[in-house]
């Protein structure tokens, strides 16, 4: 069990959010939860959790603050609002951000907590909903060895892997979309080679084999194989905008990056569909919706 007398708030308790709180609070840290919509916290908060009205009454009861949101935009509201983070967040505090974000406001925020005179660590994480909920995500650390350091216990309740990358919170971040640019890949190779292996009367025999080769990418070959898009764990709206922040950190070092290229405007095909709740793998079925019969 943690020592209970270190406070830990968790705010933003979507898909992966929801998994981290809940891997915290079992360990036994004095749980403080906020999300924009109360209903999410329930179970959490009938586990014992203390409900913060903003995000700034989360911050100042908390030792730790673990932030788990949707995109740059919503990260920076939360940490720098009226009613943010920074506004109640103690002297020596550290904050873990786990979303994916741009390396350029990974700067951002260390430059904010440091003004202020707290802490930012960059905690960056790969994984899907069902890999938070059981503790094995893989997080991608980055900053300063005494932050992280502060931080670490906690980290630690909900992370099956721990990869440290230095002290420039940036690296996380790049590191994080360097991840997802490469699922990317292999989910459109996935898609092409399957639609090829189905007009070619191979598809049973080629998927058996690719499970043979790639065994920690099943959910997806099964998904992409069967068209089984729905029961998201990241929806399609999120995969875009994980690859257009690819794509502009790709620009900053003046880096073209083809496969992403296209994986962008199968995601944008497939959201003029009306895919964007499903699955994001869900781009990878484009090449069949559009090829002719």
């Amino acid at each position: 069990m943690a020592e209970t007398n270190i406070a830990v708030a968790c705010i933003g308790l979507g898909r992966l959010g929801a998994g981290i709180a809940h891997n915290v609070q079992r360990a036994g840290f004095r749980l403080i939860v906020y999300n924009r919509t109360q209903e999410k916290a329930e179970p959490l908060i009938t586990s014992g959790a203390a409900l913060a009205r903003t995000p700034r009454e989360a911050a100042h009861a908390a030792d730790v603050v673990v932030t788990s949101l949707m995109d740059d935009a919503s990260v920076l509201d939360v940490v720098n609002g009226a009613d943010g983070v920074l506004s109640g967040m103690r002297p020596g505090a550290v904050h873990a951000g786990t979303t994916t974000t741009s390396p350029n406001l990974s700067t951002r925020l260390t430059e904010l907590h440091s003004s202020h005179g707290s802490e930012y660590v960059a905690a960056n994480v790969l994984g899907r909903p069902d890999a938070a909920a059981a503790g094995k995500l893989i997080t991608l650390l980055a900053r300063k060895p005494e932050a992280i350091a502060r931080a670490r216990q906690v980290i630690d309740t909900y992370s099956a892997r721990v990869i440290l990358l230095g002290e420039d919170p940036a690296l996380a971040s790049s590191m994080k979309l360097a991840g997802n640019f490469f699922l990317a890949g292999l989910l459109e190779v996935i898609g092409e080679a399957f639609a090829f292996a189905k007009r070619r009367g191979v598809l049973d025999p080629f998927s058996e084999m690719l499970k043979a080769f790639l065994p920690g990418s099943q959910e997806y070959l099964d998904r992409i194989r069967s068209s089984d898009f729905g029961r998201a764990g990241f929806t399609l709206d999120a995969g875009l905008k994980d690859i257009l922040l690819i794509l502009d950190a790709a620009a900053e070092v003046r880096l073209l990056l083809l496969c992403c290229s296209l994986v962008k405007d199968k995601c944008i095909a497939a959201q003029t569909r009306g895919l964007n709740q499903c699955d994001w793998s869900v781009f990878t079925a484009i090449s069949s919706l559009d090829a002719s019969p």
